[in-house]
């Protein structure tokens, strides 16, 4: 009687699709992304389907004339759609695991291919999340695919005004005025930070580091207006896993936001940011490859899983066009 088995080929392409269903479940930033310019983070998969490592997409600015009021004639007095391009770039990025052999493998018998799976998807889901916050925070030496921009001045908040990230001191944290002064510039900002329309109303989403949250759970307007309005009931995803909402901003705790040493006495330094509609934009020239392959005839095996990205922040005129900066000295928790 005859045994039928997988192909191999066919096996590691269920595993790759597997894989990237599961690091997109496992990925925070994912209730972020969609395919509309509308998105907070949008997602283009042109180069998924053309050759080129590069994609050209534009960023649309909301028209701004009076209109034309009674029998005022209204040809030739329409008005110029302004629209920026900007360009973004796709690379390799690759991570790979390796098992020491068969005889290690019979002392602890498993899933090789389960275990390699749960083990790169893990890493996948947060390397991209990494990739996504550190390009919007604007981590300048973090250059995979495409070199950071730092926020410019124009799209800056500093807690206590401080002006400048080298100003800031210890006592100089994160609070809801520094939340109500980044909402106040998206919104008179020359070029809007537009926000993102969410059952109907306007919202931006706000991710803190760490640190800053400490800070913040000490401001007692933020802790009132938590218990007057919370998240409950929300079923938007964008809610899902939010710390709260404050004044049409709904924020977001995450660890991969920018933090180093710095300020007035080397103090930690954290860079918030208040995203709205193209906040970012990451483009796929494909989506996961799982590559299985044998070393020392056999006895060892390795596993290779391996994508084409890219991820940025919009800039037009050199100036973050979705995002919002805002820096402040972080303090770490104590129970002193």
């Amino acid at each position: 009687m005859g045994n039928s088995v997988t192909i191999s080929g066919l096996r590691q392409e269920l595993w790759r699709k597997t894989l990237f269903k599961d690091v997109r479940d496992e990925l925070y930033m994912q209730k972020f992304v969609k395919r509309s310019e509308r998105a907070m983070i949008q997602e283009l998969e042109d180069l998924s389907k053309e050759k080129g490592d590069k994609v050209n997409f534009g960023l649309g600015v909301k028209l701004s004339g009076d209109g034309t009021t009674g029998d005022n004639e209204q040809e030739g007095n329409e008005e110029a759609m302004s629209d920026y391009e900007e360009e973004l770039s796709i690379d390799q990025l690759r991570h790979a695991v390796r098992l020491t052999g068969q005889m290690d493998e019979k002392k602890s018998a498993y899933n090789m291919r389960k275990s390699a799976k749960e083990r790169l998807q893990d890493w996948w889901a947060e390397r991209i999340d990494k990739e996504i916050l550190w390009k919007l925070c604007g981590y300048t030496t973090k250059t995979f695919a495409n070199t950071p921009s730092a926020p410019h001045s124009d799209r800056s908040i500093w807690a206590n005004d401080a002006g400048a990230d080298a100003s800031l001191t210890a006592d100089e944290t994160f609070d809801t005025k520094c939340i109500d002064a980044a909402k106040q510039k998206a919104k008179l900002a020359d070029v809007k930070v537009r926000p993102l329309r969410i059952n109907g109303k306007p919202h931006y989403v706000m991710f803190l580091h760490p640190y800053q949250v400490t800070d913040l759970r000490k401001d007692s307007v933020w802790t009132q207006a938590q218990r007057e309005a919370g998240v409950r009931g929300e079923k938007n995803p964008i809610f899902s896993g939010a710390l709260g909402v404050y004044n049409g901003v709904i924020v977001h705790e995450h660890e991969y936001v920018y933090a180093w040493s710095g300020g007035a006495a080397s103090i930690p330094i954290c860079r918030a940011i208040l995203c709205g509609q193209q906040a970012g934009v990451i483009a796929w020239g494909k989506k996961v490859k799982w590559v299985e392959k044998s070393f020392d005839y056999g006895n060892k095996w390795g596993i290779c899983v391996g994508a084409i990205f890219g991820v940025i922040k919009p800039m037009f005129n050199s100036k973050d066009y979705g995002v919002i900066s805002i820096a402040s000295a972080g303090t770490t928790a104590s129970t002193a």
